[in-house]
């Protein structure tokens, strides 16, 4: 990870860290990192500090830790519309995430509370499910998620409810991609692309 990379973890436990009531209810948090290859990163190693694999697929593998701070690492497709913009790079922080695995009444009510916190950072965020349907991606599901956009490069994810492992493949909720940037496919031959960095308004479907 970068050291911006870095700043953008530790910012979730600054005091002035616009979700700190989301982060004080969460279970756990998550920083999801993509890497060249799952297969020849330091396994050892993450287990001698104290790792410990809770979900493993091709492609795919999160370790948790105690205190609640989990790391996934994958090389497997886990965004919508960005593999081109990260060419420059092959390892990256692609979210964060903020699990609220209670399901009552008063998490639910804090759950609901992101979308007025982003109209006030005026950050852009949608939201995945819907309340009945499940969302599902790598493996697992849970009932309901918001995705917070403060910038182009920072993604949170906020997943409310318990988490459910299923057997249906890597699941099709894939994160949205970033509103602050748009991929232009360029019509020629060539294929190419080029990005467009923007700010959109500050609600987004």
């Amino acid at each position: 990870m970068s050291d911006e990379e870095v700043r953008r973890a530790l910012y979730l436990a600054q005091y002035n860290f616009p979700f700190r009531p989301q982060v004080e209810l969460a279970d756990s948090l998550h920083y999801h990192i993509h890497v060249e290859d799952v297969s020849v990163l330091p396994h050892r190693k993450l287990i001698a500090e104290g790792g410990m694999v809770v979900n493993e697929a091709e492609g795919y593998i999160k370790y948790a830790f105690d205190g609640g701070v989990n790391f996934i690492f994958s090389h497997i497709p886990v965004a919508q519309k960005e593999q081109q913009m990260r060419s420059r790079v092959s390892c990256w922080l692609d979210h964060i995430g903020i699990d609220i695995r209670s399901d009552d009444k008063p998490a639910y009510i804090t759950f609901q509370q992101i979308p007025l916190i982003c109209s006030q950072q005026e950050y852009l965020f949608t939201r995945q499910g819907d309340g009945k349907n499940a969302v599902k991606c790598c493996h697992m599901q849970v009932k309901e998620k918001y995705w917070v956009y403060p910038d182009e490069e920072t993604n949170y994810e906020f997943a409310f409810g318990p988490l459910v492992i299923h057997e249906g493949g890597f699941g099709v909720d894939l994160r949205p991609a970033n509103p602050f940037i748009i991929v232009e496919e360029n019509s020629s031959c060539c294929g190419s692309t080029k990005e467009i960095k923007q700010k959109p308004a500050i609600f987004i479907n």
